[in-house]
């Protein structure tokens, strides 16, 4: 199961997070991993855990069609090919939608769809060649939310575009399914991340900020399982989905988050 020796792969928001554990993952699996990240630091972190398999660490601002277009550039001089990408560079604001300005949509926007747009585009002739070359197919995973199927309080921009890199991977899917380049969704529950590291702290009904601590553990209450998610729990899904045991899904939807979506 999930063996990728030989194969290349492409992780955004490999800083930290769930992009650093899916790096970490796709490197014991065998692939040789390509690391993008807007955060240096974040970068040579990850790729001392990665070991030998991290060969390439790209500074990528995945907002930048230029920056996606030098890594790609970057991965064929080194490579000459590109069998997995996982479009996990995200961002999450929480703000109440009466009165939020539409930056804080135009924001997330940026991040987390147009940057999925524009990686899938950049990495497909990369993909194309790949095949043609005579791997078995592709692999495109792209990191949603279930906030993208189900309310969460002050997450209204934010749910909006990971609803839209749902409908966005579906429909891309559909078009690509007879060229051997799979398109799959994973749908993280609320993780344990630093994805909101820039949130406002959150405020109890007095209106004082309550302490992280106060604020996960309310949160973990509203899971099933009882507990947050962890970034090792996500990773391996998109493992899976990346090789080639998962040759026959396409267009598919991997929910995550302990029981959250369930009820």
């Amino acid at each position: 199961m999930n063996n990728l020796d030989g194969k290349t792969a492409w992780v955004t928001g490999a800083g930290s997070g769930i992009g650093r554990a899916t790096a970490i993952a796709l490197a014991q699996a065998g692939a040789s991993v390509v690391l993008g990240d807007i955060n240096p630091a974040g970068l040579e972190e990850t790729a001392g855990l990665c070991g030998d398999a991290a060969t390439l660490s790209l500074t990528q601002d995945v907002t930048s069609e230029a920056a996606w277009a030098d890594g790609a550039a970057a991965i064929d001089a080194r490579f000459g090919r590109l069998d997995i990408l996982v479009n996990n560079a995200g961002i999450m604001m929480a703000q109440p939608f009466e009165g939020a300005p539409v930056e804080i949509l135009r924001r997330q926007n940026r991040i987390n769809v147009e940057s999925v747009y524009i990686g899938m585009q950049v990495a497909l002739p990369l993909m194309r060649r790949t095949i043609a070359d005579g791997a078995k197919g592709a692999s495109i995973i792209n990191i949603a939310s279930v906030y993208g199927m189900v309310a969460g309080a002050q997450f209204a921009a934010y749910s909006a575009t990971k609803g839209a890199v749902r409908s966005l991977s579906r429909a891309v899917a559909y078009e690509l399914a007879k060229t051997g380049i799979r398109v799959n969704c994973v749908l993280p529950g609320p993780v344990q991340t630093n994805l909101g590291a820039d949130w406002e702290p959150p405020r109890d009904e007095t209106g004082a900020p309550m302490p992280p601590e106060v604020a996960l553990a309310a949160w973990a209450q509203l899971i099933p399982m009882g507990r947050l998610g962890i970034a090792q729990d996500i990773a391996p899904i998109v493992a899976f989905l990346a090789g080639d045991d998962a040759a026959f899904i396409t267009g598919a939807e991997f929910v995550a988050d302990g029981g959250y979506t369930a009820a």
